[in-house]
């Protein structure tokens, strides 16, 4: 009995110690693990904000802080102070004709942001928005599209009226992101009018209320899209951009061989007057001279399509361009990297480019075939 219980408590002993031999090699292994956990959680930490901060947005930086009045916003495309239901209005982007025989255009000087883009050999058309219709009582002439029009109407939340398209758009104007307004496939649409003081081929016109007919005949939204951001960053009315670093830029002269079209600083009012064909730039429309507050140059490569005409315009990637407001000229860079997204543009410190508010003049340049900009 004395040996059983001998054994009992040796046995017991054993136990024991190998108990407490492996909590204590388990105390012991805790701070190894510890030890080793830190530095990874410490190195993320301290990456973690390289890795992740976003660049800037214009939801982020471009609302100002201050109280408007009631019944008020800024608007989208200029950063005006503007009422409500124009500054939701989901703008219309026409797209007019830039031909000798088309001249002259009717609200041209009236919409807020213009697009001057290449098409084919020497020819640039131009994409004109409207969010307030204004006085306008006619738009046009009106022409055709390319594949990259959709694409830049969508950043502004538009809808594209084009009057024919190439082929080479059909893929972009049947996606759903895109809705657009097309007369020369149906000449009975109301949207569509011919004029008589205009020449065959040159004498297609819209007016406000038909457009907005066919709108809603379509029933295409009206208003802007609850997730709409602004596509710009604009600068306050009373701190306009410094242009740290530009040069004066009194004339500037960009090179499109089909109109010659340039811009003249006028001190007093703060806008840039448009020339084209050697002769003021008028609207028709309401016998004013084109004048915008911005003008944005945007250069781009190309290459040429299956015609050896049409040309396929390279505005997807990163590249270089001009920002130019109240006599001054800075360089700047743009990059966009999905047909359906937004093209960011950035002074040469990195910063997202502060817009002054008032109408834009925007011109893609394509330097292998105008050259650069001219600027005095």
């Amino acid at each position: 009995m004395k040996k059983l219980i001998v054994l009992l408590l040796a046995a017991m002993m054993i136990v024991t110690c190998f108990t407490g031999c492996k909590s204590q090699e388990e105390t012991t292994a805790e701070p190894e693990t510890t030890t080793t956990v830190a530095p990874t959680t410490t190195e993320e930490v301290h990456t973690l904000p390289v890795v992740t901060v976003p660049e800037p947005t214009p939801e982020e930086t471009t609302e100002p802080e201050e109280t408007l009045p009631e019944g008020m916003m800024y608007s989208y495309l200029t950063g005006e102070i503007v009422p409500v239901e124009i500054g939701t209005r989901r703008p219309v982007a026409f797209q007019i004709d830039n031909e000798r025989l088309a001249m002259p255009q009717n609200g041209v000087a009236q919409a807020e942001v213009v697009y001057e883009v290449p098409i084919e050999a020497n020819e640039v058309r131009m994409t004109a928005f409207f969010q307030d219709w204004g006085t306008v009582e006619r738009i046009g002439p009106l022409r055709s599209c390319r594949r990259y029009h959709p694409s830049i109407v969508y950043e502004f939340d538009g809808i594209l009226f084009h009057n024919g398209h190439s082929d080479l758009a059909n893929e972009y104007l049947n996606d759903p992101h895109c809705d657009d307004l097309e007369g020369i496939a149906n000449s009975g649409w109301p949207a569509i009018f011919q004029s008589s003081d205009h020449r065959p081929g040159h004498n297609d016109f819209s007016n406000p209320a038909k457009t907005d007919k066919r709108i809603e005949e379509l029933g295409f939204r009206r208003e802007i899209r609850e997730d709409f951001e602004y596509k710009w960053k604009f600068a306050k009315a009373d701190e306009p951009n410094p242009m740290v670093g530009g040069i004066d830029a009194n004339k500037v002269q960009i090179g499109f061989t089909q109109n010659y079209p340039w811009f003249e600083y006028n001190p007093e009012d703060g806008l840039y007057y448009r020339w084209a064909r050697e002769v003021k730039h008028m609207d028709e429309d309401n016998n004013q001279q084109v004048a915008v507050k911005n003008i944005i140059v945007q250069y781009c490569g190309y290459n040429l399509e299956w015609d050896h005409s049409t040309k396929n315009i390279w505005n997807l990637g990163r590249g270089e361009g001009v920002y130019i407001s109240n006599g001054k000229a800075i360089d700047i860079t743009w990059k966009k990297y999905e047909y359906w997204a937004n093209t960011y543009l950035y002074d040469m410190d990195g910063n997202e480019l502060e817009i002054n508010p008032g109408k834009t003049w925007y011109c893609i340049v394509l330097p292998k075939m105008t050259g650069e900009i001219t600027i005095e």
